[in-house]
């Protein structure tokens, strides 16, 4: 028991302001043996009276310690010790009344799951498979958000038992993005279902039968982006980079939600510009699926230029010589960028005249900073001359 608590300072000096402290601190922690370490922190971590600080830091730390030494000091752990670790990581989960802390609980439960895979394909830790189909049947809420939230983060869990569990794992997230009661639920399982896509983008087979989860993973993006939530946009962007393939049954009803959204002055910036990114990203990785859709990119090239030159009011921004670093999460960085790249990606033959007649009926207003249009389109055509000739010179 002493022994614990003088491992309750040290987590707390672990997050100590000094440096001195803090430095001191980390050197004992890294003197402490590995299986020592796991046996501490767990304890930390379950200890209803700890302080919550402590069991996140505790938490932090022991997920941590299975990501890098876990076949150090796993592997040399008692059957009983490893038995003890799965159990109570489990009742952890079930038991823990701060939702910080038992979400920090589940990542400990996917890390060590991620490691408990073998060679094979075979989860050495079934117990947290069962776990997972109890939980998201659960009326507590909370248990069905950690069941999500542990297949979100190790979507690869089932192993080589995956194909098996095939249906339930598709009837699980349909159930759970259909939870009209809980929106959190819905969030969850739009992001789990695509963590899901992203684990097996080059499964064509598995892409095209959890393609009608698409819908809800879209009707998730737009619910959640107006409580505040980026995540399930993000994921968005994910596909869109990795597993464009995914998009193609409702790509157009994809480009048209991040439109809608690119376009709201209600969301934050950053939401506006993450939707872009959705269309500028395809542009790049599904160029001949989007040139199908040339009536949405149009639309969007308006967006982009309103973008660029929302310059916040700052007469100097477009002379200056150099950016500031918060300039690069500016609207008018965001959508120079992506009017460059969506330019490269569909070629100048689509988007020029797009971009020309815009600019040109922006430039009709007199509030319009027309030197930085102008200068714009000027070095956007010098651009696309480069690119041109580097491709015409790997031709030959």
């Amino acid at each position: 028991m002493a022994e614990q608590q003088q491992f309750y300072l040290l987590l707390g000096n672990l997050m100590s302001p000094d440096n001195n402290v803090r430095k001191q601190a980390e050197e004992t922690y890294d003197n402490i043996p590995g299986q020592n370490k796991i046996t501490f922190l767990l304890q930390a971590v379950r200890d209803a009276s700890a302080a919550e600080e402590v069991k996140q830091m505790a938490a932090v730390l022991l997920r941590r310690l299975l990501s890098s030494s876990f076949e150090e000091i796993y592997p040399g752990l008692t059957l009983e010790m490893q038995t003890a670790i799965k159990t109570e990581l489990l009742s952890g989960i079930q038991q823990e009344t701060s939702p910080t802390i038992r979400k920090k609980i589940c990542d400990i439960a996917a890390e060590l799951s991620r490691n408990l895979i073998d060679d094979d394909g075979n989860n050495q830790w079934p117990e947290v498979l069962k776990f997972l189909f109890d939980s998201v049947n659960a009326e507590n809420v909370g248990l069905r958000e950690a069941a999500l939230h542990i297949f979100w983060n190790f979507p690869g869990i089932f192993g080589n038992q995956q194909q098996h569990y095939m249906e339930v794992i598709k009837r699980m997230l349909v159930q759970c993005m259909q939870d009209q009661a809980n929106p959190q639920i819905r969030t969850l399982a739009a992001r789990a279902a695509a963590s899901f896509v992203l684990s097996n983008e080059s499964n064509t087979a598995l892409l095209k039968h959890f393609a009608d989860l698409l819908p809800g993973i879209l009707q998730a993006v737009n619910e959640s982006c107006y409580q505040g939530d980026d995540s399930v946009l993000k994921s968005l962007v994910e596909i869109a980079d990795t597993a464009p393939k995914y998009l193609r049954p409702n790509l157009e009803e994809t480009l048209q939600l991040c439109l809608r959204l690119c376009a709201d002055t209600n969301l934050t910036n950053m939401q506006r510009q993450l939707a872009l990114e959705v269309i500028v990203t395809l542009s790049e990785t599904a160029a001949a699926m989007l040139r199908k859709h040339t009536a949405i990119v149009a639309q969007s090239v308006p967006q982009m230029l309103a973008m660029m030159v929302d310059l916040e009011d700052d007469d100097e921004w477009a002379m200056a010589d150099e950016l500031e670093d918060e300039d690069f999460d500016s609207n008018a960085v965001a959508g120079e960028s992506a009017l460059d790249r969506i330019a490269c990606g569909l070629g100048g033959k689509i988007i020029l005249p797009m971009i020309k007649q815009h600019i040109m009926q922006m430039l009709q207003n007199q509030d319009c900073p027309k030197s930085l249009l102008i200068l714009y389109l000027d070095n956007l055509v010098q651009h696309l001359h480069v690119i041109m000739v580097a491709k015409l010179q790997e031709v030959q």
